[in-house]
């Protein structure tokens, strides 16, 4: 089976999707809505209701934003983060290792949103640093 594939489901056609996280053909009603409605979510409803209960006790669990805090991969501290955010409430986000289900620290959106777009994958990131070397060098000796 492939994602995307229709299966004949009792009669009625339902499209199947491959979660991310499980790795299961699932029904694409088994998947979560995300961003109004206009896709369903990338991990099925049983995935992410585990991964919620599991951030949830982390964040009981885990420190509180350091006074002075800067987010430890851009360098930005509270009032440069709340200039560059549409929300002023929620400056750090809680960021955790989905793997491990270990809290790692705080990070602003921007660079919390960057981890997870890239999996959290070592490799895509070494990828990435090269592919903008590379670039860079090409602009140097043009």
């Amino acid at each position: 089976m492939n994602p995307g594939d229709d299966l004949f489901d009792g009669g009625l056609k339902t499209e199947y999707k491959k979660c991310n996280t499980c790795e299961k053909f699932l029904p694409s009603y088994e998947f979560g809505t995300g961003s109004g409605g206009n896709y369903l979510r990338h991990d099925c409803k049983v995935c992410t209701k585990i991964h919620n209960d599991t951030a949830d006790r982390l964040k009981k669990t885990s420190p509180g934003v350091p006074k002075d805090h800067r987010c430890p991969i851009c360098g930005r501290n509270e009032e440069e983060v709340k200039r560059d955010s549409s929300s002023k409430t929620n400056v750090w986000n809680f960021d955790h290792d989905h793997k491990r289900k270990k809290f790692r620290g705080w990070l602003c959106r921007k660079c919390n949103l960057g981890l997870g777009n890239m999996n959290d994958d070592i490799k895509i990131f070494e990828a990435a640093i090269k592919y903008l070397v590379a670039k860079e060098d090409e602009e140097l000796n043009e």
